[in-house]
Order: structure tokens, then C-alpha cells, then sequence
């Protein structure tokens, strides 16, 4: 067996943390079993998993292990394009809608037996990009990528993409220790002078990411995905639709939800995009029109819950490129952590990462 190295990225504080910083040595140790030299970081504030995740493929690492949910997973893959370096997903947060899609083990010996196994898959990332405005206070928006990528995506004709650079302040470069209390933003903050946001599973327009936008944080922690029903109930009695226009490889639609599906995973036991392939290069892209009424809505999401997506009108399609545009500022989602008002593009970029699957 071929020595090898990898980096356990994790968030302290990701799901129900209790005994998180015993579990990463314990994984440690059965790597090290397994012939897997493994060291770990912990993360302490927003965007330090892509910043420890970048190091650790600068450093050589073979693998990279992220531990935790899928915001912690988008934060890592962002350190990680261009890279060969093979993402393995430990499970440790909410939904862990990437890890149930990948199915991989849940428990950490069968876990570690996936990783010192090596078997890996290609898969296609999707690719968020908006104009000026987005982000924290008016700054770009956007994460690392390689020097040699080629990836590109037409900004909506109209609107202004952000210069390299502008008013994006720099991260913070602190060491944490395991067990840092770790804050979670409303907003995933870009790293400077780039202008995309990757991201594995999906990217929610609409009212799925005013839901996210509405979920307690101390109360998702205590209680899982019951907060994001919490949420959604909530916005049944308070949520004003913004209608806005969604365009699927040049074919216009009008939505007051759209979900870009790259997978077919989502959380609370949905499926919205069922057709949707990690390793196929376009996006299944469901389509909800504006409804008469709110509980026409949760209608909808309940044919998304018996796998029904089309209920109250939905529609399913796939394409490789989207342009979203509203009069109204709805909200976008990636992989569960918002980032940004309309209007985005959202393209998919094709052989885009390895993963460790079963």
C-alpha cells in the first residue's frame, strides 16, 4: 500500500458537537491503522475551511477529510479546485444531505475502512457567480480558484461583475484550538478577488433560501432539521413570494422557487431534483411559478416530500447554464449556507473534483 497523508478539516461547534475534537483523534488513530498518516485542524470562524483546506493541498496532503455538515464541506471544497487531491465527507452536521447522497458510512469505523480504501469519483461542481452588491456590505462575491482554470459564466446582461479585489476584507489567519466556539454568518463571506462561489449538492432561489435565512441558529444546533421546519412554518404566515425570472440554457421561465440541482440530495427528506447525477455534467433545475396562495406552497413541497415535484404546477429541467434576474432581491442558497440576493448565474463546471465513495 502506497503511504499517504491526509487532513481532517472539522467545525467544532457543526450539528450537535458534544464530543467532536475525541472523534478526529479517534479517526486519526484508525487511519494511522490503515496506513493513512492523518493531522487535523479546527475551524474558528467563517471561511477558515477553505483556507485550511488550500494549505493542506499546498502541503501535499492526499486526502482531504471534511468533518462536518454540508456548509463546513462547501467552505472546504472552495480551497480545493483545481487541486487532484481526493475529498473524503465525514458526516457531522445537520442534514449531511452530501453525505447521504454519496452514501457513505455514518459510523467511523466503516468510515475510515471508505477512505483507506481509495476508491474515488470524478464529479461536477456548480458554479454561483453575481454582480456588484453581493456579499457582506457591498462587497464581491466569490472564492479561490487555481491559476489554471478555464471555467466561465456570462454575467446577466445588464448587470455588473464585481473588480478583483473591492472591498473584500482579508480573513483572518489564527491557529484555533479544538474545541473553539466557532460563529456561523447569515452570509458566506468570499475570499478576495474572486468573483464565483462552488458548490456540490444544490443553490435554492426563493423561498427555500428565505427559509435558511429564518432558521435560529441556537435552536438548529439543539434540535437538527426540526429548526428548518420551525422556519418554514413560520413563513407560512409571513413570507411575501418575489417572483423572478429564471432562464435554463436560453429558455425563460417565471419562479417564485427554483432549485438548481447538481445532486438529488436535499434535507428533510425531500427530493426536488431526483434525476439530478453528481457526475453528470448539467444540472436538473426545478421550476415552481408563482402560486395563488401560501398554502399552495407547502402543497408543493409536499409533493416534493412523496417525490412529486411537479405538484401545483413544478417543472423539471436540466441545462448547463442559468440566469436568474428579479425586480425584487430574492435570496439564494448554496448547499445550505445563503449567499446573496439575485441576480446570479449558475453554470456547471464539469470533472470538477475527486471524492471518496464506497
Amino acid at each position: 500500500m502506497i503511504h499517504q497523508r491526509a487532513t481532517i478539516i472539522y467545525n467544532p461547534m457543526s450539528g450537535r458537537p458534544a464530543r467532536r475534537a475525541e472523534d478526529v483523534r479517534q479517526m486519526i488513530r484508525l487511519l494511522g491503522e490503515r496506513g493513512i498518516t492523518a493531522d487535523s485542524r479546527a475551524t474558528a470562524q467563517p471561511e477558515d475551511a477553505t483556507r485550511l483546506a488550500r494549505d493542506a493541498v499546498a502541503a501535499g496532503a492526499d486526502i482531504v477529510i471534511s468533518y462536518g455538515g454540508d456548509g463546513t464541506l462547501n467552505e472546504v471544497i472552495q480551497g480545493m479546485i483545481g487541486s487532484r487531491t481526493a475529498l473524503a465527507v465525514w458526516p457531522g452536521g445537520t442534514s449531511n444531505v452530501v453525505a447521504r447522497d454519496l452514501a457513505v458510512p455514518f459510523d467511523i469505523v466503516g468510515l475510515a475502512d471508505m477512505i483507506a480504501s481509495g476508491k474515488t469519483r470524478r464529479i461536477a461542481l456548480g458554479l454561483a457567480k453575481g454582480g456588484s452588491g453581493f456579499g457582506v456590505q457591498g462587497s464581491g462575491f466569490g472564492v479561490q480558484r487555481s491559476l489554471n482554470e478555464t471555467v466561465s459564466a456570462s454575467p446577466e446582461p445588464g448587470t455588473r461583475n464585481p473588480e478583483p479585489g473591492t472591498l473584500n476584507p482579508e480573513p483572518k489567519t489564527s491557529n484555533p484550538e479544538p474545541g473553539t466556539t466557532n460563529s456561523e454568518p447569515n452570509i458566506r463571506n468570499p475570499e478576495p478577488g474572486t468573483d464565483g462561489r462552488y458548490f456540490v449538492m444544490m443553490a435554492g432561489i426563493g423561498l427555500d433560501a428565505s427559509i435558511a435565512r429564518g432558521v435560529n441558529k441556537t435552536l438548529k444546533r439543539r434540535m437538527g432539521e426540526f429548526a428548518y421546519w420551525l422556519s418554514g412554518i413560520r413563513h407560512l404566515f409571513m413570507w411575501r413570494g418575489e417572483p423572478f425570472k429564471i432562464e435554463v440554457d436560453g429558455r425563460d421561465y417565471e419562479s417564485a422557487f427554483a432549485l438548481i440541482g447538481n445532486g438529488k440530495g436535499y434535507g428533510g427528506g425531500m427530493m426536488i431534483t431526483p434525476g439530478a447525477k453528481l457526475e453528470e455534467p448539467w444540472f436538473e433545475v426545478y421550476v415552481l411559478p408563482p402560486l395563488s396562495n401560501k398554502f399552495s406552497y407547502l402543497r408543493a413541497l409536499g409533493g416534493c416530500m412523496r417525490g412529486k415535484p411537479e405538484v401545483c404546477g413544478g417543472l423539471l429541467v436540466r441545462g448547463k447554464h442559468i440566469k436568474a434576474n428579479s425586480a425584487h432581491e430574492p435570496w439564494v442558497e448554496a448547499d445550505g449556507e445563503i449567499i446573496g440576493p439575485l441576480p446570479m448565474t449558475f453554470d456547471i463546471v464539469p470533472d470538477a473534483l475527486s471524492v471518496i465513495v464506497p
